[in-house]
């Protein structure tokens, strides 16, 4: 238990003592612990939702399997997600796994996930609790686009950056590689199609920094390399809080989120 929790039903116990109402269980049914008051208890929700599974009411703690696409990982904060893809809808599994190391999963390969509806805790609102969608494990079952994409285009990519300076992580450059094949192998774009079907082909990728409207992006531009001369095959814009992909729309000068 948190020191947080600790000190919280301590302060609890010694407000009750003279009206001799002392609270001396924990409700454990959560990852973390919090007093088991008839307020609490009555804040648990009999049934649960989930995109996962829209049309079914689930229980709490109940493993469930479903078969997904693996569709990133995300960290910060007090929790991290395990992001994934049924039905082209997206829904962040909340875990305790603290790198993306961990999995070692690939982006756009098939799993079966278990998963539960469990308790999280949120910051800054007085640790208030609620219900969502937590990780529990997952087995490869199939592979998938980027997966595939690699078999067939094992020449490994180059990149460089446009300012001439290497100032990210080399997790960060492995996330945005990845992040590359991901869009290559799932592009609906006649160019790109076009430039992946070329028996010449030899991909390249430029990584810049850029501020868009009050958003902070990783721009990367993407190339197809013949005889010293480049030829930009998409721009491509992360959102750097999000983590949100977006191809950039020349013609309109538009931002469109990638799905």
């Amino acid at each position: 238990m948190k020191v947080f929790y600790s000190l919280a039903l301590f302060t609890l116990l010694i407000s009750c003592k003279d009206n001799n109402d002392v609270a001396t269980k924990a409700d454990s049914i959560s990852q973390k612990e919090v007093p088991n008051t008839k307020d609490t208890i009555n804040k648990i929700p009999s049934e649960f939702k989930s995109e996962i599974r829209p049309s079914e009411k689930l229980k709490l703690q109940q493993v469930y399997t479903d078969v997904a696409e693996y569709a990133g990982f995300n960290e910060g904060g007090d929790y991290s997600y395990v992001k994934i893809k049924k039905n082209n809808k997206i829904t962040f599994l909340t875990s305790n796994i603290t790198s993306e190391e961990e999995l070692k999963y690939t982006l756009g390969d098939i799993y079966e996930f278990k998963w539960k509806i469990d308790s999280v805790f949120i910051s800054g609102d007085g640790e208030t609790r609620d219900f969502t969608e937590w990780f529990v494990s997952a087995k490869k079952v199939k592979d998938g686009s980027v997966t595939l994409f690699r078999k067939k285009h094992p020449e490994p990519m180059k990149y460089n950056w446009a300012d001439g300076e290497d100032k990210y992580t080399t997790e960060f450059k492995d996330y945005l590689y990845t992040l590359v094949e991901y869009y290559l192998a799932n592009s609906k774009s006649e160019l790109v199609k076009a430039n992946l079907n070329d028996p010449n082909l030899s991909i390249s990728y430029s990584i810049e920094d850029r501020e868009e409207e009050g958003h902070s992006y990783t721009v990367l531009g993407i190339a197809n390399e013949f005889e010293n001369r480049t030829s930009i095959m998409q721009w491509l814009y992360v959102d750097n809080e999000t983590r949100v992909l977006y191809e950039y729309d020349l013609p309109n000068e538009k931002l469109i989120e990638f799905k």
